[in-house]
């Protein structure tokens, strides 16, 4: 049996493969996504300010690293959403991220395909917990990967929207909704 040799932590530090992220103008505002060796961890939307968002990542994922040239075919399938044409965003996601509910319900929702719409409650029998809706919106709000699991195509019962945790909150979401349905470019709705 061989001895065990302990790393300096000075050498496995330089082991350590930290995330990187790149930052988007779009016509939507500042959007920015957060990758590892594991998948896509954060996607942040709709950011007025690209140094802010700097800070929100640096917050959020401590470590991570800007790397301009990281997943070209992810920052122009997001640049050519955002600019109102029919694409769908996708990047397989961290397997670490979520509950196994939570990753249940972010599967069922990327299964919505662009301008269609599902309540709480047909996601949450497509999920497999017919009498989860309101677990299925917990689940929904934590999403880390807005857009890539496009739960703003997820709305209420009523049709109302619901809920929206990215910044513009349920404006921010109707402004997709809209965008998706042909009914508006994804510039600013007028109040």
């Amino acid at each position: 049996m061989r001895p065990r040799v302990r790393m300096p932590q000075e050498l496995a530090e330089t082991f350590v493969v930290h995330p990187w992220f790149r930052i988007l103008r779009t016509p939507m505002g500042w959007a920015a996504f957060v990758t590892g060796p594991r998948g896509l961890l954060r996607v942040y939307i709709g950011a007025r300010d690209h140094q802010a968002l700097r800070v929100r990542i640096a917050r959020d994922l401590a470590g991570a690293r800007e790397d301009r040239r990281a997943l070209p075919e992810l920052a122009e399938s997001l640049q050519r959403y955002f600019a109102g044409e029919v694409v769908e965003p996708a990047a397989p996601l961290d397997d670490t991220l979520g509950t196994e509910f939570e990753r249940r319900v972010w599967s069922a929702c990327r299964a919505i395909g662009y301008g269609q719409r599902r309540t709480y409650k047909q996601l949450a029998r497509a999920a497999g917990s017919p009498a989860g809706a309101r677990a299925v919106g917990m689940a929904l709000g934590r999403n880390p990967c807005p857009i890539i699991v496009p739960c703003h195509r997820v709305v209420r019962s009523d049709g109302h929207p619901g809920g929206f945790s990215a910044p513009g909150g349920v404006a921010f979401k109707r402004r997709l909704l809209q965008m998706e349905a042909g009914g508006r470019s994804g510039r600013p709705v007028k109040r």
